[in-house]
C-alpha cells in the first residue's frame, strides 16, 4: 500500500514567495507520486495564519487550478505553531505521513 502524504505549508503574509515555492512543491510532489512513493490523493495543505497580504487569494487560485492542493485560513494571525497545528489536525485523518515545511522552503 502506499501512504498518503499531506504536506503542512504554514503561511503569513508570503503573497511574494508563494507563487515560487508553490510550484517547487507541487513539482515535488508529482515526482513522489510519478515514481511510485507516494499515493496520487496526496496533498499540500497551505494554511493562511491571518495574513494581511494576498496571501489566502494565492491559496484559493493555487486550490482551484491543482487537485493537490488544499488550504484552510485562520480567523487571525496565530502563530506558526498554532497555524501548524491547525494544519496538523485538519489533515489528521486523512493521511498516512505529514511533513511540515516553511513556506519560504529553507527548511
Amino acid at each position: 500500500m502506499i501512504a498518503k502524504l499531506y504536506l503542512i505549508v504554514p503561511c503569513y503574509n508570503e503573497a511574494k514567495v508563494l507563487p515560487v515555492t508553490a510550484a517547487l512543491f507541487l513539482e515535488e510532489m508529482q515526482r513522489l507520486v510519478r515514481n511510485g512513493k507516494v499515493h496520487k490523493d496526496s496533498r499540500i495543505c497551505f494554511v493562511n495564519d491571518g495574513s494581511s497580504d494576498e496571501t489566502w487569494k494565492i491559496i484559493q487560485a493555487l486550490a482551484k487550478e491543482h487537485a493537490s492542493v488544499t488550504g484552510i485560513s485562520l480567523s487571525r494571525n496565530r502563530g506558526h505553531q498554532n497555524a501548524l497545528l491547525a494544519g496538523l489536525m485538519e489533515c489528521a485523518d486523512v493521511c498516512d505521513i505529514t511533513i511540515s515545511i516553511d513556506c519560504d522552503g529553507q527548511d
